[in-house]
């Protein structure tokens, strides 16, 4: 049998280091310790029987090198040349959340975080750096290009990394390599990706290539003995699957790789909620799961184990993807709702096509609305009663209006304080904004946008809404829906705590009407609870800094984006109470007020906020018209009789409804 020192003698080739030596050692005999010698041939059992080293690393090697590619398209490069980013990666120039950094020389310090040197602290800049997304640029490239370049470079990355990471006590905490989140998306696409491109490479020597492979087994191994729960667990579990199913040759394949299915099968059933719906309610960690379901499945199809799989799995994973059509913008993305960057719905059909087969709603969106059909029912507008989404839309063309208008829990996790907010859609540009709530750093702004005072609902006292409950609903959300071919009409009610000390003061309810197809109607009423009376403040938040007056209405204010589509906000509120009207840009003191605060798509930059605020009163209710205008047509006509009848022509289109009365 081979022993531990013949291994060493061998990687002694890879460095100068005698202790490096020793854990490369160390990772070889594990792996040869897995390995089922009959799976690999007849010359390989031979040189473990005759316990020689070097050529049972030569034979190992041989067969990986040799074995035909994956099955499924997203394990495989697809053998782009991106040259300019793989070069970059080459010197080691690192781009992390939206955070520049460049390790001279190209040599990578995978427990290096420069953010706790410059600040704002972002703990996530170390992990998913260690996430090794790079590597599948620098697979694509030499696909593309055979640049032996690339395959050194990530020869040297790789052991690199395996000579500086170990699993630490607090292997979830601060500064950790082996954090299980990264663990499980190492495994599932970018070690994968990289693993079947260079292991062709002349540069990739047979040692180093079973180091890759022994690597990814403890990864592996470390996942199985440290499951989470959530999304974590589904990223995890598809990177256990995706390892254990690839490399069936280990004695332990077999049992993780259905220890992982059964992971992957109750999460996926658990986490969706009966509308289709991730409990966590970012279409972010939506796309995440589903992404790790389709994988799953369509990896089990490929490798001959989906008679593992029920059928019922893929209808659950349907459901993900229906759920994310209907909440889609007519600029195909998702709206921001919790912590979520700009997501587009094709990353969910293009995906479901593939995994699931086409259909008429999936090829709608895939080809751009040119071909297909959208979803069926005579209304574009629905309501998901678990998620608590009220989606509002004229149709489903690239010019629609839309409004999301969020009546939910706070979510399982990453939640904002965001009941009762809107989104709001012309076409293909947002004119009121969730921004997603910035990146998961130790700052002001990343607090700032997450709290109630950064989303389109109300402040008491200056307090923006705080509860801790519920995070997700049993039972359906009665919105009071309605939704026909003249409106649609949706209501929430906020009676939960204000401000870091959790008072109620007041409770808010939203009630929403769209008079279709262009005007919203909002009318924000509230009402003390404490028998006091208070300072109501509404808040709208567009991404520009220049807003102006109107003469449509007396104190309408007016976006200039400068694009297509303005947004006209009309003041219908209460009489008899002096409001206070402003507009804030890019403040800081006493608290922050108009800034946009992107995830990985937009860097925190100054907009506006929109306030409108009235004081030292029990009860009030305020009405705010939201009108899309095309930039350079006549502004609508706007009548309010006395006894609140609202009459509005836009467009050729007459609109009509009552202030007191908006679901009537």
């Amino acid at each position: 049998m081979i022993q531990k020192e013949q291994l060493s003698a061998i990687t002694a080739k890879l460095t100068e280091d005698p202790m490096t030596s020793e854990k490369y050692a160390a990772h070889l005999f594990e792996l040869l310790e897995q390995i089922i010698p009959d799976r690999i041939g007849d010359a390989y059992r031979q040189a473990i029987i005759d316990g020689d080293a070097e050529r049972a690393i030569c034979h190992l090697a041989q067969y990986y090198r040799q074995r035909p590619a994956a099955k499924v398209p997203y394990l495989v490069a697809i053998g782009e040349p991106y040259t300019d980013a793989a070069d970059r990666a080459v010197n080691g120039y690192m781009r992390v959340v939206n955070r520049d950094w460049h390790f001279e020389n190209g040599d990578i310090d995978f427990l290096f975080d420069p953010t706790a040197i410059e600040g704002p602290l972002n703990h996530e800049w170390l992990w998913q750096l260690n996430r090794h997304s790079w590597w599948k640029t620098l697979a694509n490239t030499y696909m593309a290009t055979k640049n032996e370049i690339y395959a050194k470079a990530f020869r040297r990355q790789l052991l690199a990394w395996i000579e500086q990471t170990d699993v630490p006590e607090n292997w979830n905490g601060p500064g950790s390599a082996w954090r299980t989140i990264e663990c499980g998306i190492r495994l599932l696409g970018s070690w994968q990706v990289a693993f079947d491109s260079f292991r062709h490479s002349v540069e990739l020597d047979d040692a180093s290539l079973l180091l890759m492979i022994a690597s990814m087994h403890r990864q592996s191994c470390h996942l199985i003995a440290h499951p989470t729960q959530k999304n974590w667990l589904m990223m995890e579990a598809n990177g256990v699957y995706t390892f254990s199913a690839l490399f069936d040759e280990l004695y332990d394949s077999a049992e993780h790789r259905r220890t992982a299915a059964e992971w992957l099968l109750r999460e996926t059933c658990s986490q969706i909620l009966p509308d289709g719906m991730h409990n966590e309610l970012s279409p972010d960690y939506q796309l995440v799961v589903f992404g790790c379901a389709a994988d799953f499945y369509s990896l089990a199809q490929a490798l001959g184990y989906g008679d593992e799989i029920p059928e019922s799995f893929a209808d659950v994973v349907r459901s993900t993807v229906h759920a994310a059509i209907l909440l889609s913008t007519p600029a195909m993305t998702q709206p921001r709702t919790n912590d979520c960057y700009t997501i587009l719905l094709t990353r969910f059909t293009r995906g479901a096509a593939e995994a699931l087969g086409d259909t008429p709603e999936y090829r709608y969106f895939n080809s751009g609305r040119t071909e297909g059909t959208p979803p069926e029912g005579t209304l574009a507008s629905r309501y998901l009663p678990y998620a608590g989404f009220a989606v509002m839309r004229s149709g489903w063309d690239a010019d629609a209006s839309y409004l999301c208008f969020d009546v939910g829990p706070l979510g399982m996790a990453h939640m904002h304080q965001d009941m009762l907010s809107i989104n709001l859609w012309r076409g293909d540009e947002e004119l009121l904004y969730d921004d997603g709530g910035g990146q998961y750093e130790v700052s002001e702004a990343r607090g700032y946008a997450v709290s109630g005072a950064a989303h389109n609902t109300v402040l008491v006292d200056g307090m923006p809404q705080n509860r801790a409950q519920p995070m997700k609903y049993e039972t359906p959300y009665d919105a009071h829906w309605i939704s026909c071919d003249a409106y649609d009409y949706a209501e929430g009610i906020y009676a939960d705590t204000f401000g870091a000390e959790r008072t109620s003061p007041a409770v808010h309810t939203r009630q929403v009407r769209f008079c279709k197809p262009g005007l919203f109607a909002v009318s924000d009423s509230l009402v003390s609870a404490d028998g006091k009376e208070h300072d109501y403040e509404v808040l709208f938040h567009l991404d520009t800094t220049r807003m102006k007056p109107s003469d449509v209405y007396p104190g309408a204010l007016i976006s200039d984006f400068g694009r297509k589509y303005e947004l006209l906000m009309v003041p219908l509120d209460q009489p008899g109470v002096p409001v206070e009207t402003e507009t804030v840009s890019a403040q800081t003191e006493p608290r922050m007020r108009g800034w946009y605060n992107g995830r990985n798509d937009c860097d925190l930059h100054p907009a506006v906020t929109v306030s409108r605020c009235v004081r030292g009163v029990k009860d009030y209710r305020f009405t705010t018209l939201l009108i899309p205008v095309r930039a350079g047509d006549a502004m609508p006509e706007i009548a309010v009789s006395d006894n609140g009848d609202v009459h509005v022509v836009l467009e050729g289109t007459a609109y009509d409804f009552r202030l007191n009365a908006l679901e009537r």
